[in-house]
Order: C-alpha cells, then structure tokens, then sequence
C-alpha cells in the first residue's frame, strides 16, 4: 500500500494542537481531535484599490514592479497623455512627466527603476525612469506601437506589436547600455500579455487578427509555443513569472474580465476581474498582482488588487 511517507520522503507528524501558521502542502495529524490535517492554499481573488488620478487606457506599467509600490506612466485620454503615477499600496501620486506623451508604449522594470519603450505613431522612442524622474533612452531598433515587455530596466523584452498591421514577430533585448534583435516568436501578433523577465517571458493571447489563444514562452534565445489559454482575448494585461503568472482581462470582442492562472504548465480560470476591461496596466506576481486604469465604455481609472491568501487549514475525510 502507497503511504504519504512513500510519496513525500517523510512521516505524518504527531501534533496536539494545529500549527499556527501551515505551509501549503504541510501535513500533520492532530491527536487531540484525532484527524489528519493540512495547508492548502487560499482562494485568490480581487479587491478594489484607490484609483488612478487619471482615468485612461492603452497605458504602460512596470511590470515587475509590486502591488504595494507600482508604477504607471502614458496613455490615452482624448489624446496621449505623458503622466506618471505610483502606486503605494492604497492610493496613486502623481510623478515628474514622461518626455514623450504617448499611449500604446509598453513598460518594464520596478517603481524605482523602470524603463519604457514605443507607443503610438508608431515610435521608437525609449526612456528610463530613475525613481524621480524619466531621461531619454536610445531607441529601439524599430518602431513598435501595442508590443508586450518583460523584464527590467537592465535587461528587458518588448515583443510583437505593430506595424505592420497583423502584427510582428520581432523581439528586442535591451542589455542595460544598447538594443539588439533576438530570437523572432513563433506567431505574429499584437495586444497581447506579457510578463517576466528577459530569460524566461511570457507572452499570452493578442491578435493576429482574429484574437488567439496562443501563448509563447522566451528562454532568452528562442520562443516556444506552449499551452493555449482557455479564453482568446486582445488587449489582456499579465504579471508574475514563467511558473507562477496571471493574465487578466481583455477583449474578445466585448470586454471581458476573466482571469487565468499559470503554474508553468497549465492554465486556469480563477476569480474575474471586477470590472471587464482592456488595454490595462499590469503589475506584480501570480499571487499578488495589480490592474489599473484601462477601457470598458470609456477610459477608467479604477484599480484592483489580485491576492491570495495564506496557507488555511483543512480536515481531510480518512474514510
């Protein structure tokens, strides 16, 4: 008979009292109530953030920077907009100006150290934010306007994208000091998800036109395509890493507000978004993300917070 000592390596432990903080995965049998136990996992969900100053879309973000200190820059008002707002975990700043208003460009890095790239026109203009304030960059090889990023303002992916207008397979790498051309995706496309860093990105749904399920995965020589997400969608936003992402909203030609978890094989449906949305800012990890401002009806401003919670408890049936 298959014991968990046989699966795991190790004994049930004996406690008298639960611990009072169990780790996911952990396992013990009270004998006290005389039950096993253990810790699975919280149900993810969303909650409501304080709004951005400036409602918008087609905004950037930094996408490794973290719920509690986040960072969104540009976008689209009734013209691009040039504004920077941080995040400290309740309410957003607002920052020094990007030198270049624009909606379409994407971001990468933190709230302190972030960079940017394209948007609309398209350009190929590129700037880097210190923490204060944002200084211009070289530029990208080639102009790229609803691309997708990765990474940091020290070794950062923008990919994909327009022109031309079903889409691009190119993909850059900034090295801290130059841009240089990598490996090409697989698929052509733009107004997708990414997220991740520079040697392990992710890039999810988009157009080709039509919208598409497809997702890649970037090693940090060459892309792979890998398991579909259950809902094509443009104009989704992600966070997280290769092994532990979420991509949230979009539009499948209405707005939409389903969420998908990665775990670096397999993708699920978790709790919806609030309000469905497109063409958001996006930020953090797979367990603790934020979405902010974006399209529905119009621009919004509206921001909202994905957590998981810690580790609970549960009684297993022993029957």
């Amino acid at each position: 008979m298959t014991t968990y000592k046989n699966i795991k390596g190790i004994e049930i432990k004996y406690l008298s009292a639960d611990p009072p903080a169990p780790n996911a995965g952990q396992v013990w049998y009270n004998s006290t109530t005389k039950v096993v136990k253990g810790g699975i996992n919280g149900v993810g969900a969303w909650a409501s953030g304080g709004d951005l100053n400036t409602a918008r879309s087609t905004l950037a973000s930094a996408v490794n920077a973290t719920q509690t200190a986040g960072l969104a820059f540009g976008g689209y008002v009734s013209g691009a907009v040039a504004l920077s707002e941080e995040y400290n975990g309740s309410s957003w700043s607002e920052g020094n100006d990007l030198n270049v208003a624009r909606y379409g460009l994407k971001g990468m890095g933190t709230q302190t150290a972030a960079l940017t790239a394209g948007g609309n026109s398209p350009t190929i203009a590129s700037e880097l934010y210190n923490g204060t304030s944002w200084s211009n960059n070289t530029n990208i090889p080639a102009a790229k306007t609803n691309a997708a990023s990765a990474g940091f303002e020290t070794s950062g992916l923008i990919f994909g994208g327009t022109p031309p207008s079903t889409g691009d397979v190119n993909t850059y790498l900034w090295n801290g000091s130059a841009w240089s051309e990598v490996g090409d995706m697989n698929e052509a496309k733009r107004n997708m998800a990414g997220f991740g860093t520079s040697t392990a990105a992710i890039s999810a749904g988009g157009e080709t036109p039509p919208v598409t399920v497809n997702v890649e995965l970037y090693d940090g020589s060459s892309w792979t395509e890998i398991a579909n997400l259950n809902t094509a969608r443009r104009g989704c936003a992600g966070s997280g890493t290769a092994t532990d992402g979420l991509v949230y909203g979009g539009t499948t030609g209405s707005f939409t507000a389903v969420t998908e978890a990665w775990n670096g094989t397999a993708w699920t449906e978790v709790a919806d978004l609030a309000t469905a949305r497109a063409t958001h800012g996006s930020m953090g990890t797979g367990s603790a993300s934020l979405a902010a401002g974006g399209e529905t009806s119009g621009n919004l401003a509206a921001t909202e917070e994905w957590t998981i919670p810690s580790a609970t408890t549960k009684t297993f049936d022993t029957d």
